[in-house]
């Protein structure tokens, strides 16, 4: 058996150990070199947050320049508890991480091994899409804003200077004029470390879920393909095939309770984060589409709040699909358990059906502290909250 970072880094998961690593939250990573991170993102995100309180007394009461320093004044402490509470639950991660490679190196079938690698290139595919579609481009916002406001306005180098300001207002204690190249250098490398972080975050669940609902699909797999007869002639059940079919209902037993501790783990980890997603994206939402629809004139503005928008979006949506998916990879056991033919088995062979029918009937779901099963009905749930907040806010305009 290869190391364990070996074997990530010469898999499909080696984009993840990548992130996790630049991040300083690669649990098989030196210890030293994580400290050291440590210490620069440290010094990285509090220069980052006195800037933005500063900031924030300097523009108050300006609704919208407030907003502005409030958003990435939020965007870097919700990125610093990510950080703290990540390395809090690096044990946790290495357990997951171990579970994985344990789960590749146990003797199965080729099929099952067909069906875990099917679902391991979904997350390598999918998590190149969300880092470049979707992070690289929300956290180069400020640098496209301004090159894009350059090319269309036809104003005086001093007004274009101005007005092409960085997406979070991080300037107001030194000269615009003379430090804006600068300032917009740090407000970008802020954005991109913030959000890096904030991916790495999210790829881990989204390998763990994937991950786990290819462990449920395999057992599909073992469970309708549990009876195989010798003679299809005849319907008497030989010894061997009777012995052969027992043999695989415990191993599916076995199989069922692994992927259920796995799934659990993953609730553990991530319950407590996206308890805080849900109680603010909801709120975030509705005031960032007020400001949309306030700004539709204001191309500077206007553009980064489109891709803020789309962030909170696509990552309520993202929570949402993943514990989704759970829920139904789990309902397919059941729905194979029941199909089949167990008649054709022994009594003992029967009561373990009974086993995984019982327990697989109960959903295995990912929560939000135990109180939101993160699933497509809370996704619309959130989204009716957060419009019916819109609508109360453009009355009140």
């Amino acid at each position: 058996m290869l190391n364990i970072d070996e074997f990530f880094r010469e898999s499909n998961y080696n984009n993840l150990r990548i992130m996790l690593s630049i991040c300083g939250v690669w649990p098989f990573q030196a210890l030293s070199k994580r400290r050291v991170m440590y210490v620069g993102f440290t010094y990285l995100i509090v220069a980052m947050i006195i800037f933005e309180l500063v900031c924030l007394f300097r523009v108050w009461p300006d609704f919208f320049e407030v907003f502005d320093c409030l958003s990435m004044l939020f965007y870097a402490i919700t990125s610093t508890f990510k950080l703290i509470y990540t390395v809090y639950k690096l044990p946790q991660i290495k357990s997951l991480l171990v579970k994985i490679q344990e789960h590749w190196y146990s003797p199965k079938v080729d099929q099952e091994t067909k069906i875990l690698t099917s679902y391991l290139q979904f997350v390598r595919s999918f998590s190149y899409i969300y880092t470049v579609g979707h992070s690289v481009i929300f956290a180069l916002t400020p640098m496209v804003t301004k090159f894009f406001f350059e090319k269309s306005a036809g104003t005086n180098t001093s007004n274009q200077t101005q007005d092409a300001q960085p997406t979070y207002q991080i300037n107001y204690m030194l000269d615009l004029q003379m430090r804006y190249i600068p300032l917009l250098i740090q407000c970008s490398v802020c954005e991109v470390y913030f959000t890096v972080l904030l991916t790495a975050f999210n790829v881990l669940y989204l390998a763990c879920v994937q991950h786990c609902c290819g462990l449920f699909a395999a057992l599909t797999y073992r469970l309708e393909t549990a009876i195989e007869l010798g003679d299809n002639d005849d319907n008497v059940v030989t010894s061997f095939t009777q012995n052969k079919c027992y043999s695989n209902i415990v191993y599916s037993v076995r199989r069922h309770v692994e992927a259920m501790q796995f799934a659990s783990e993953i609730e553990s980890l991530y319950r407590l984060p996206f308890f805080i997603h849900l109680i603010s994206n909801g709120s975030l939402i509705s005031i960032v589409g007020f400001l949309i629809t306030t700004n539709k004139e204001n191309i500077t503005r206007l553009f980064p709040y489109i891709s803020y928008l789309n962030a909170l979006l696509f990552n309520t949506f993202f929570e949402n699909w993943q514990g989704q998916k759970i829920i139904d990879c789990n309902e397919k056991v059941h729905e194979s358990a029941y199909k089949l033919e167990w008649y054709k088995t022994p009594i003992v062979t029967q009561k373990l059906l009974i086993m995984i029918m019982m327990r697989s009937k109960r959903p295995i779901t990912i929560t939000a502290e135990k109180f939101i099963v993160l699933s497509f009905v809370t996704f619309s749930a959130v989204m009716r909250t957060a419009f019916s907040y819109l609508t109360i806010l453009q009355s009140m305009q």
